[in-house]
């Protein structure tokens, strides 16, 4: 740990901090005045306890949420000593908690009481008649990576919700800091759940995003509201309170330095550095492995639709069969699997977080399985193309030779259709996938040798192709992949006018 470094709870860190600033040291305190008796914090009284014995006299001393503890108190500590506290009193401390909540400062008080003797019960209530001894405000600055990991979460459709203890002030100002809090959204407090019906929960939730002054309680209960509006819950916590929703939501997400050993227990998944952008680099690449699945299931299936197509086609017009059996076979092992194998670990989009968020557990999509059968009717067009292009100029053999140099050639350009199904193929969609062209040039290089060496030509039943023959092929094999790059401008143009609609 690094001098000044402090681990553990912030505010308690904080309180550290500000109380060495001060020349307090916080081990020479507590060799000298060792704690007798603790209450510890809880969410619904918002507060805790420590007895000391200091002089000969046993104090306890509170630290908590002003509201929760003002009307605990019937004395305050001033310049001229302790006196009786008046409503003024009162309405100054609550004022000037309130100037500092706006600031987008947590604000805790501080209250002592004299007791007879240390209690013995750990439930034996110490907290009443006490002497206010004032507030400290604490802040936390927004980072700004923080704030830019929020704005592109809101970009890729997943809204964000802050859950927290603090006051409704506070929270709403370090909400709108952050961008969580916008126009047309509402903020809830504690205290007006228990005015809610589950129903009436439910529609709030869909407006809020600022949760303040909540109980363990109220977390799994905004969990489960999210949960019935077919909402996907993460849920982030460190603490014990925080288990339960955590183990309620889709994903918990726990904090692995700040977080307790129940709370990782109960997530599913922890973060190590305790850091929301975290959470939207995880999103980042569970969307880039979702999306390279979706890549090559559909480079694959439009191959295969189309090999399938091709000889229904062909046994329809009643034609020799385009391509043989050992054709279809070589095409699968070689020149589809090396390209989709490639396609798995293709580098992440940079529009990737700006797509909507899809249903859970839905792979095959509206759009894939359109775009599945669509780019396998353009490889059966030009594979049939090329076939009977063969049989009008040439012979039998070579129009099946033709046919198969167009299914696997045109299958391979059909590989770089699949980085995006909305941007040209010309455009940077991020980082080169230089896997992608290596498996293309080891696929071409298997299609070269089956063609061109003599043993492996007579194998297969290829022949030999003329240089005409051979453009032919070249240009019936860029097809599809020209006819998909319309479809996505076409997409493209629609799409825009949708937008200006």
């Amino acid at each position: 740990m690094r001098r000044g470094e402090i681990l553990g709870d912030p505010t308690e860190g904080a309180l550290i901090f500000l109380a060495q600033k001060f020349g307090v040291e916080q081990e020479e305190l507590e060799d000298k005045y060792p704690q007798q008796f603790e209450q510890p914090f809880d969410s619904d009284r918002k507060r805790m306890t420590t007895v000391h014995e200091i002089d000969g006299e046993v104090i306890a001393y509170t630290k908590g949420a002003v509201d929760e503890m003002l009307p605990l108190c019937t004395h305050i500590q001033t310049d001229d000593g302790v006196r009786e506290m008046t409503e003024q009193d009162r309405e100054q401390i609550l004022k000037t908690c309130l100037n500092l909540s706006e600031q987008a400062l947590r604000v805790l008080g501080f209250a002592k009481r004299k007791l007879d003797v240390v209690p013995e019960e750990d439930e034996e209530n110490v907290e009443f008649d006490m002497t206010f001894l004032g507030v400290v405000g604490m802040i936390d600055p927004p980072r700004k990576e923080v704030i830019a990991a929020i704005k592109t979460c809101h970009q890729a459709g997943i809204r964000v919700v802050m859950i927290t203890g603090d006051h409704k002030v506070t929270a709403m100002a370090i909400a709108k800091q952050l961008g969580i809090f916008q126009e047309g959204n509402t903020v809830i407090a504690g205290d007006e759940f228990d005015a809610m019906s589950e129903a009436e929960l439910d529609e709030a939730v869909k407006t809020t995003t600022v949760f303040a002054r909540v109980s363990p309680k109220e977390k799994l209960a905004i969990i489960n509201s999210l949960k019935r509006d077919k909402e996907v819950a993460a849920m982030t916590g460190d603490g014990v309170n925080d288990s339960p929703a955590l183990k309620a939501a889709d994903i918990g997400i726990a904090m692995g330095k700040a977080g307790t050993d129940v709370a990782k227990d109960a997530s599913d998944m922890i973060l190590l550095d305790d850091n929301f952008t975290t959470i939207e680099y995880a999103i980042r690449e569970g969307r880039r492995v979702y999306r390279n699945i979706q890549k090559v299931i559909q480079f694959l299936l439009a191959g295969n639709i189309a090999e399938i197509m091709v000889l229904f086609i062909a046994t329809l017009l009643n034609w020799n069969a385009p391509i043989l059996a050992v054709h279809i076979l070589l095409i699968n092992l070689a020149t589809d699997t090396l390209p989709a194998l490639a396609l798995g670990v293709d580098p992440v989009s940079k529009n990737i977080m700006r797509h909507k968020p899809v249903k859970s557990g839905t792979l095959f999509e509206r759009g894939l399985v359109v775009r599945v059968i669509l780019h396998g009717i353009f490889i059966t067009i030009a594979t049939l193309g090329a076939y009977w292009y063969g049989l009008k100029t040439a012979d039998y053999p070579v129009a099946m030779t033709m046919a198969f140099l167009v299914l696997a050639i045109s299958q391979l350009f059909h590989a770089l259709n699949q980085r995006s199904n909305t941007e040209s193929i010309f455009a940077r969609h991020g980082k080169i996938n230089w896997f992608l062209f290596l498996a293309m040039f080891l696929s071409a290089a298997i299609l070269a040798a089956v063609v061109c060496l003599p043993t492996l030509e007579a194998f297969f039943s290829l022949v030999m192709l003329t240089a005409k023959q051979w453009e032919v092929v070249m240009l019936f094999s860029l097809l599809p992949l020209a006819l998909v790059e319309i479809t996505k401008l076409f997409y493209r143009i629609f799409r825009k006018r949708r937008q200006r609609d």
